[in-house]
C-alpha cells in the first residue's frame, strides 16, 4: 500500500514539473514576442525619423485636448539629428512652466514671451500624448493634450529657411573672382545684371559660357562643336551644348524653362508629380509623357536618369539636407546646378535668373526679352504711383491648420512687391529675426491688433488652399468679420500657382497696383464677395 502511495506521489510530482516547465516556456515565448514587437516598434519609429535627412524643417503640428483655448504655432521647427527628431513648440501663452513627454519633464527654453519647449518626437502622423503645466489659474494645473506632427503631402517635411542660412555667404569670392579660368579661353565680358546678385554669366570667344552661382561648382558650357580646355580648375564642371534631358528638382525654376521653351522639350524628368504642378505647360507635358516623374529630390531614380541620358540636374537649396544625393549624381556623371533665385532680395532679381537659364539653353535673346517685359511693367506701375499721396495699407496672410496667422516678415520680397505697387505692408513689426525665416506665425489676437484697420487684405492661398467667398474666409475665424477691409469688401485671394510663377513678379506687382486703384483683370488675385 505504501508503495502504491509512493508511486502516486512521484506521478503527481512529475505532472507538476511538466506543467511548470510548460508555463515557463510559454512565458518565455510571450516575453520574446513582446520584446520583438517592442523592437519592431522602436525600429519603425527610427525608420520614420531616418526618412528625413539631418537638418531643420518646418512641419505642421496639430494640438488637441484641454479647454480648446490654447494653441501652438504651426508649422513648427523640427530638427533631425542622428535619426532623432526634436520639435520646437511655442504655445499661445507665456504661462506654461513645464511639459511632460513620455514621463520626462521638459522646461521652457526661453525666459520672455510665450512659452517655448524643445521636445522629442517619436513618430509622425500619429497622436502623441503630452501634458503641460499652466500657472494661469489660481494654482498650477497640469493639462493633458495630444500633439500630431504631420508629414507633407509627398512624405517629406518643408525645409526651414533658417537651416539654409549657413549655405549663403555674403560677398562670395566665387562671384567676385576672376573669370580667367583657362589659357585656352579668351574672356570677352559678362552678361549685365540689373538686380540679381546671386549668379554671374561670363562669356568667352567661340561661344563658351561660364555659369557661376554662390558657393557651388562653376559650369562651363561648351558650344556644340567645341571641346573642353585641358587646364580647367577643379571646381569647374563641363557641360556640352545643347543641354537636354534635364531633371528638374526645383519647382520654382520650371517657369524659367517654360518661358524659354514653350514645349519644355529640353526637360525630360521631374521631381514633382503631374498633379503637383501649377505650371500648365509642365502638367500637360507630364500628361502626354514628354516629362517623366523620376523620384523626389531626396530620392531620385538614378537608374532612370542614367538610362535616359540625363545631362543636368537642377536643384534648389533643399538638396543641402541630402548632400549625399548631390554627390551621387555627380559621381554618376550628372552635373548638378543649384538655383539660388530665392535668395534675391529684389523681386526682379528673381526674374533676372532667366538670363542664367537663357545662357544654359542658348536662348539669351529670349531671356532678355522676358526680363525686359517684367521690368517695363514695374516702370509703368512706378510712373503711375508717383502722383499718389498716402499709400493704402495691405496685409498679406494665411490661417494655418492650428488657427494661427502666418504673415511675411516686413523684410521679405512680398512686402517689397506691395511697396513697389504703391501700398504699405502691415504688420510692420515683423522684421528679419535671428532664425532667418521669411514668415512668422502670430495669434489672431495679435494680428487683429495690427491689421484690423488695414485698407486691404490679401489671403495667401498657396499653403492652405484657395477660398472663394468672404464667408468661407471668415469661417476660418469669426474675428475677421470685424476687420475694416472685410466690412468694406476689400479682400482678395491669390491663385494657387503664384509661387511657381517665378517669371511674373512684375505682373503680381501690377495686380496689387490694380487692386489699390480699383482696376480689374487681375492675373494672380481675385476679389472675395
Amino acid at each position: 500500500m505504501k508503495t502504491k502511495w509512493k508511486q502516486l506521489g512521484i506521478l503527481a510530482l512529475c505532472i507538476v514539473l511538466l506543467f511548470t516547465s510548460a508555463c515557463d516556456r510559454t512565458g518565455q515565448k510571450e516575453t520574446e514576442q513582446n520584446s520583438e514587437a517592442e523592437s519592431q516598434g522602436s525600429s519603425g519609429d527610427q525608420d520614420r525619423a531616418q526618412a528625413l535627412a539631418d537638418g531643420k524643417y518646418e512641419i505642421e503640428v496639430t494640438l488637441s485636448g484641454g479647454s480648446g483655448r490654447a494653441t501652438v504655432d504651426s508649422p513648427c521647427e523640427l530638427t533631425v539629428s542622428g535619426g532623432q527628431m526634436t520639435a520646437r513648440i511655442e504655445w499661445s501663452s507665456p504661462n506654461y512652466d513645464y511639459m511632460l513627454v513620455d514621463g520626462e519633464k521638459y522646461l521652457p527654453v526661453n525666459t520672455e514671451g510665450n512659452s517655448v519647449f524643445e521636445i522629442p518626437v517619436a513618430v509622425l502622423d500619429e497622436e502623441i500624448p503630452v501634458a503641460a503645466d499652466t500657472t494661469a489659474m489660481s494654482k498650477p494645473h497640469e493639462v493633458e493634450y495630444t500633439l500630431m506632427f504631420h508629414s507633407a503631402a509627398e512624405g517629406e517635411a518643408v525645409q526651414s529657411e533658417s537651416s539654409l542660412e549657413e549655405n549663403k555667404t555674403e560677398g562670395s569670392d566665387v562671384l567676385l573672382g576672376s573669370p580667367q579660368i583657362s589659357s585656352e579661353l579668351t574672356y570677352t565680358g559678362s552678361i549685365p545684371l540689373t538686380y540679381a546678385k546671386e549668379f554671374r554669366v561670363d562669356e568667352y570667344a567661340g561661344g563658351y559660357r561660364l555659369l557661376t552661382t554662390r558657393n557651388e561648382k562653376r559650369i562651363l558650357l561648351i558650344p556644340e562643336e567645341g571641346k573642353a580646355p585641358d587646364d580647367l580648375p577643379e571646381d569647374v564642371q563641363v557641360l556640352q551644348q545643347p543641354v537636354t534631358d534635364i531633371y528638374i528638382a526645383a519647382s520654382a525654376v520650371m517657369d524659367f524653362f517654360a518661358g524659354l521653351y514653350d514645349d519644355l522639350s529640353c526637360i525630360r524628368y521631374s521631381s514633382l508629380t503631374e498633379e503637383s504642378w501649377g505650371i500648365e505647360e509642365a502638367k500637360e507635358a507630364m500628361e502626354e509623357g514628354r516629362i517623366k516623374y523620376a523620384g523626389k529630390y531626396s530620392a531620385p531614380d538614378y537608374e532612370q536618369l542614367l538610362s535616359g541620358g540625363c545631362k543636368l540636374a537642377v536643384e534648389n537649396t533643399m538638396i543641402f539636407h541630402s548632400p549625399e544625393i548631390k554627390e551621387q549624381l555627380e559621381a554618376l556623371g550628372i552635373p548638378v546646378m543649384i538655383d539660388y533665385s530665392s535668395y534675391e532680395t529684389h523681386p526682379l532679381g528673381r526674374v533676372e535668373w532667366v538670363k542664367l537659364y537663357g545662357a544654359l539653353l542658348s536662348r539669351e535673346e529670349e531671356a532678355e526679352a522676358i526680363f525686359e517685359e517684367q521690368e517695363e511693367i514695374l516702370k509703368r506701375v512706378t510712373e503711375e504711383i508717383s502722383a499718389q499721396t498716402e499709400p493704402s495699407t495691405v496685409a498679406f496672410f494665411y490661417i494655418n491648420a492650428s488657427g494661427g496667422v502666418n504673415v511675411r516678415r516686413s523684410t521679405d520680397y512680398v512686402p517689397e512687391m506691395i511697396a513697389l505697387a504703391g501700398g504699405s505692408y502691415i504688420p510692420e513689426s515683423t522684421g528679419k529675426d535671428s532664425d532667418g525665416r521669411a514668415s512668422v506665425n502670430m495669434q489672431m489676437e495679435a494680428f487683429y491688433q495690427q491689421a484690423k484697420d488695414a485698407d486691404y487684405l490679401i489671403y495667401n492661398s498657396t499653403i492652405e488652399g484657395e477660398v472663394h467667398s468672404l464667408q468661407e474666409l471668415c469661417d476660418k475665424d469669426e474675428v475677421l468679420k470685424d476687420f475694416k477691409a472685410v466690412k468694406e469688401g476689400r479682400v482678395f485671394c491669390t491663385t494657387g500657382d503664384l509661387y511657381q510663377r517665378s517669371l511674373s513678379a512684375g505682373v503680381f506687382i501690377e495686380d496689387v497696383h490694380k487692386m489699390l486703384t480699383g482696376k480689374k483683370d487681375l492675373r494672380f488675385m481675385y476679389p472675395l464677395s
